[in-house]
């Protein structure tokens, strides 16, 4: 929601009804684009790393040649056109700033093998309408990185997809009560025969087969587990939050994802909800329109009816009301429902909310994992990590009974990799922006090198120059971002004007 509590939102489910997303990046101002760019980034860049290392061997040897997505990765922006300067992540051999193969730099990637590519919410030549969902634009650029591992002897590492999503919002819009999700339609071999369920400390939802046989699969119908590894930013608390540790009084702390690490600030969302929606256009079906969509990430049915625990979170349902749909007897400290046990005796004892225990009929299921709510600051890139994995039954074990091993094995493998923003990420600000006094009464200095610009809560530019080493403004009252823009980056800083 912006500051006139209009909802602007992107989403995709199969690219038919209609379109909310485009390909290739977005302005710095204006955040918009054209077909022409939109053309040169209709591509997925497809590397592995036998491709890299081959190419740090034998770049510059007679008779090698560099592989074309090598050639043309797209790590620069077209800054006379106001795009990034940088986009795609690359290691500079020789630290000169520039992408260039023949300097011996390189694509830097994840995984064995990776796809890369951009896409945004909106060219400018679209009438700015998502025919999807119909939410106004957001302004958003996301630098999508998905890669996999080759590793024959880890069974759930060698069946599991990573996503590395960097969201970027190029408007000037500060949005509030910001969600995001990964939806998932599962369809497990036969694909109207589904149940599904989520573990809630775990961050991660999955689908199985609700018979002991399916048509595709025969007797071996496998889960297929989506676990969100971490999501965007907690808004800034100030503090470093405490992890949890099994004491249900931080029952709220499930997640621990940088939680008590040492550094304030930096802790990321976990999956915050899980929804589910059944194919079909009743209440529980897919959203179809922006506030229905809405509705869903904020734990509501499309007409407005609260998800309540049991049943099927609509119908037979005994209360109170739920975040996560189907949890099972994960959620033992009762975080879904915010700290309040359920009625009719779940939760203990052995009785725990499943599609089996609520004698739910097998359908064609569908599951939304949410992030939020968190503020989405203009200029800001949030990042997104989540996993789908395929798990198989052991001679001795269900694929069931082995989702929380399959989690633990792929959160390790993410957590054992550096990963870093895209190059673009906007530098600290010490020594590359500082703007004082800030609160000012009058003018205000502003310290940095490159190109200012400077936005009104409103979203509305009033001031873009160049400057160098420091520049005094003075500034109506009211609350404004200021951002520098240079080879190195860029950064935003806000300032009140009293």
């Amino acid at each position: 929601m912006d500051i006139n509590n209009q909802i602007h939102l992107a989403a995709h489910r199969y690219n038919q009804e209609g379109r909310d997303f485009w390909m290739g990046p977005l302005t710095l101002e204006g955040a918009s684009s054209n077909t022409v760019v939109e053309a040169q980034f209709e591509h997925i860049w497809n590397l592995t790393k036998t491709q890299i290392d081959d190419f740090i061997s034998n770049q510059g040897q007679y008779g090698y040649e560099i592989p074309e997505d090598i050639l043309t990765w797209p790590a620069h922006g077209d800054v006379s056109l106001g795009y990034a300067p940088n986009l795609a992540p690359f290691v500079d051999v020789n630290a000169d700033g520039l992408y260039n193969p023949e300097d011996g730099d390189y694509p830097d990637i994840f995984g064995d093998q990776c796809l890369f590519f951009i896409f945004n919410d909106g060219l400018t030549n679209s009438s700015n309408i998502h025919t999807e969902t119909g939410g106004s634009r957001l302004g958003l650029e996301v630098h999508a990185m998905v890669y996999a591992y080759d590793a024959p002897d880890d069974e759930y590492l060698n069946n599991t997809v990573f996503f590395h999503y960097d969201l970027i919002n190029r408007s000037t819009y500060e949005y509030y009560g910001s969600y995001v999700g990964v939806w998932n339609d599962w369809d497990i071999g036969s694909g109207i025969d589904d149940y599904v369920g989520c573990n809630v400390p775990l961050g991660a939802c999955y689908a199985y087969n609700a018979n002991a046989e399916d048509e595709v699969y025969g007797d071996n119908p496998p889960v297929q587990l989506c676990t969100i590894l971490a999501g965007p930013y907690m808004d800034p608390d100030g503090i470093d939050n405490p992890g949890y540790s099994g004491d249900c009084e931080a029952f709220n702390n499930y997640f621990n994802i940088n939680f008590e690490n040492g550094i304030v600030d930096d802790e990321r969302l976990g999956m915050s909800r899980f929804m589910v929606q059944s194919n079909g256009n009743s209440a529980m079906g897919d959203p179809m329109v922006a506030e229905e969509y809405y509705r869903t990430f904020r734990g509501y049915w499309k007409d407005g009816t609260r998800v309540m625990y049991g049943g099927d979170g609509y119908n037979l349902t005994v209360g109170p009301a739920c975040d996560f749909m189907f949890p099972g007897d994960s959620d033992p400290c009762n975080y879904g429902t915010n700290g309040v046990l359920p009625n009719s005796g779940y939760n203990v004892d052995g009785k725990y909310w499943t599609e089996i225990e609520a004698g739910n009929p097998p359908l064609d299921r569908r599951g939304l994992a949410v992030m939020g709510p968190f503020t989405y600051q203009p200029f800001q890139i949030h990042p997104l990590d989540f996993a789908i994995t395929t798990v198989w039954k052991t001679d001795t074990q269900s694929a069931l009974e082995r989702i929380e091993e399959a989690v633990n094995a792929v959160r390790q493998k993410f957590e054992e990799e550096d990963w870093t923003d895209v190059a673009e990420q906007p530098k600290k600000m010490d020594g590359f922006l500082k703007v004082y006094p800030n609160p000012t009464n009058g003018a205000a200095t502003v310290e940095g090198t490159g190109r200012l610009m400077i936005m009104n809560a409103m979203g509305q530019q009033v001031l873009t120059r160049d400057i160098e080493e420091h520049a005094t403004i003075t500034l109506p009252t009211g609350l404004y971002f200021i951002r520098v823009e240079n080879e190195k980056g860029s950064s935003v800083s806000k300032l009140l004007v009293r």
